[in-house]
């Protein structure tokens, strides 16, 4: 790591200058360049300028509470190779939190099977395998930790405001070439007892916090700091830190050799329609279905013709309408045709036929654009979570792309996917269904000026795939087809599951 000294020497004095007291010099300059900018904010310091400005770069607390809950997949990866896996549910207003936990080797281990952690406002709970805990001190305590925990490491760009904050701007300093504003977060303690600190490196260039340090007070982890490195994500209009790496540090922010703990958030979906009584232990939430696909890409819609400009909206809808005038759907296969066998690679190079899985049972073959489409997205992760349905009607799930094997082992990773994702180059599979397309050349420059399509798909053939969804029974017909021109559009998970329990 490379440290600007003098900058440093810098920081370090105006710490001790501080003493963790607001300087009356910074607060009063820092409400007058307020007073210019807002009619009813007063920093208390510059740190608190800087960390108003971080939130409406990433989302305040109030942008939360709008989207009212959240359902995202937690996955903690120790350097031992230890897991922690779960599905964590959120309602922002009075921070009630759950979590299923599917896989727990480092929390609670000694419990085999589901262990499902809930705070409703009120209280905390613990069951296992459906049966409540009541008689396991040590474990209601780890879920008394993990709980607001979780919780406050989702929303802690936006909480970094929350009354009692504590600010001392410690100066400035620059860490491999990109220069940072340093702030110190504390917070006002109840019964003397030690509070968490955290310290937080604000990029002068992003305003994003790209690192910070923090103590773990509950576990008297205060003299030690961990060293938390962020990798962020748009997510409904909020900068999500979606990918973290820590490991211990000192103040200085060093990074050892030690290795780092991974942690990832996927599948992320806001407004999923939670109940505050959903939270209740005398409640289940492990079945509880997310909001609709549709929904979600409704929305997507929505902020697209909300936000984009008219030259953008109107190429769009041009591509749309060449796509629908063309003869495309009725070349598509139908339900009743053979639905034609295919061998391709999956994202870790191994050969998979579709003749294979029948033989296992019924087959769900859906293709997406690509790991670029933010639609792509959302269906792959409404997908992923309703596969435990498809799974407990028999059927398997294979997903189809254009994309090159490098471009979707990534789409894999960054959407936590696991169901196969087969590489199809050249749209060599889609042909064969019937269901491929060449974009207008308007349609074609955009994409390939903003995230370069060709090189994800390895050729200059500017074709796509419909966003398309069969369902293959075990004799290799075609029971069940989605197809539409308007790529927006996509068959809804849950009526895929109950086409599967109806019909096969």
């Amino acid at each position: 790591m490379k440290i600007n000294i003098l900058t440093l020497i810098t920081c370090i004095f105006l710490a001790s200058c501080n003493d963790g007291k607001t300087s009356d010099a910074v607060s009063k300059t820092a409400t007058l360049d307020t007073e210019k900018k807002s009619d009813t904010i007063t920093f208390k310091n510059k740190g608190h300028e800087l960390v108003y400005e971080l939130t409406k770069k990433t989302g305040d607390y109030q942008t939360l509470v709008n989207k009212k809950d959240v359902v995202y997949t937690y996955t903690y990866q120790t350097p031992d190779g230890k897991k922690d896996v779960s599905t964590e549910k959120y309602i922002f207003n009075g921070e009630l939190s759950y979590g299923a936990y599917k896989q727990h080797e480092r929390t609670l281990p000694n419990l085999e099977g589901l262990i499902e952690q809930g705070y409703d406002g009120d209280e905390y709970w613990l069951k296992h395998k459906g049966n409540l805990i009541t008689d396991n001190e040590a474990a209601l305590k780890r879920v008394a930790f993990n709980r607001p925990t979780n919780f406050y490491w989702f929303a802690m760009m936006p909480k970094l405001l929350d009354p009692g904050v504590i600010y001392d701007y410690l100066g400035e300093i620059t860490i491999d070439e990109t220069s940072y504003d340093i702030v110190k977060v504390s917070f006002t303690s109840k019964d003397n007892k030690p509070t968490d600190i955290y310290q937080v490196y604000i990029n002068k260039d992003s305003g994003l916090v790209d690192q910070f340090l923090f103590t773990v007070a509950d576990f008297g982890v205060m003299e030690t700091p961990n060293l938390m490195q962020l990798e962020y994500e748009n997510i409904d209009g909020m900068l999500i830190p979606t990918k973290r790496q820590y490991k211990k540090s000192n103040w200085d922010a060093e990074v050892t050799d030690a290795p780092w703990i991974h942690v990832t958030w996927t599948n992320i979906s806001f407004n999923n329609n939670l109940k505050k009584e959903d939270f209740k232990k005398e409640n289940t939430m492990t079945n509880y279905t997310v909001a609709s696909l549709k929904s979600k890409l409704d929305e997507k819609k929505a902020n697209f013709e909300k936000n984009a400009d008219e030259t953008k909206k109107r190429i769009y809808n041009e591509g749309f309408e060449d796509v629908k005038n063309s003869d495309i759907l009725s070349q598509a296969k139908q339900v009743g045709d053979k639905a034609p066998n295919f061998v391709l690679k999956n994202a870790l190079g191994e050969t998979v036929s579709l003749e294979s899985y029948l033989k296992e049972g019924p087959v769900v073959l859906t293709w997406y654009r690509g790991g670029w489409c933010p639609y792509c997205n959302l269906t792959l992760q409404q997908l992923q979570q309703e596969l435990p349905n498809f799974k407990a009607n028999d059927a398997s799930l294979l997903a189809l792309t254009p994309e090159l094997p490098d471009q979707s082992i990534s789409t894999t990773e960054k959407n936590d996917l696991e169901f196969e994702v087969l590489s199809d180059i050249g749209n060599k599979v889609a042909n064969d269904y019937g269901i491929v397309f060449t974009l207008t050349n308007d349609v074609a420059s955009i994409y390939n000026k903003s995230f370069d399509m060709n090189s994800h798909n390895g050729d200059t053939s500017n074709a796509l795939p419909l966003a398309a969804t069969y369902i293959i029974n075990e004799e290799g017909k075609i029971a069940y087809a989605f197809l539409d021109t308007d790529y927006r559009n996509r068959a809804e998970p849950s009526e895929i599951t109950a086409f599967l329990k109806n019909n096969l």
